[in-house]
Formats: structure tokens, C-alpha cells, sequence
């Protein structure tokens, strides 16, 4: 990596950490996600999301219109945990 690559890589895992913080997880938790974020992004074969990073999820409501259980009753979605989902989009993106 450049030296500007990873000064956008840190400043990257700064934000995530501070937003994460935001949303609720410890300072360690928070760092720690981060840290998985650098590396799934580093991967091009990992197309692993949280739900967080959705523009479906409803950060209120804390629910994601997409999950459902059989009968139709919304689930809490894992909103730290990374998973592959075939309805994500990209909260933020244009």
C-alpha cells in the first residue's frame, strides 16, 4: 500500500469505529469491526455486508423490510454481523 492508501485506510477505520461507537457498541467492539471491515475490503472475494451499511436498514425501527420469517413478521437483523444479503444497497451511495 502507498502512503496515501493507507492514510485513506485509516481514516476510513476511524470513521466506521466512531459510528459504530455511535450506534452503540464499546470502543473495543467498535475497533475491533472496524478492523474486520479493513480486511473484507481488502478481499475481493468477500462480499460479506452488515446490515448497518444498508440504506434498507431502519436505524429507528432497527429492522430491515427484506427480513421476514415465513409468515411474514419482520426479524431483527444482525446489524453488526457480516453476512451476504441479495437485497443490500449501499447506504450512501449515489
Amino acid at each position: 500500500m502507498t502512503e496515501e492508501e493507507i492514510e485513506i485506510a485509516t481514516r476510513k477505520h476511524d470513521a466506521r469505529s466512531k459510528a459504530f461507537m455511535a450506534a452503540g457498541l464499546s470502543q473495543q467492539a467498535a475497533w475491533e469491526l472496524a478492523d474486520k471491515l479493513f480486511n473484507r475490503d481488502a478481499d475481493p472475494q468477500d462480499d460479506r455486508r452488515l446490515c448497518f451499511e444498508c440504506r434498507k436498514y431502519d436505524t429507528k425501527s432497527e429492522t430491515c423490510p427484506k427480513m421476514v420469517d415465513y409468515k411474514g413478521r419482520p426479524q431483527v437483523p444482525l446489524r453488526f454481523v457480516l453476512q451476504r444479503c441479495d437485497w443490500f444497497d449501499l447506504r450512501g451511495k449515489k
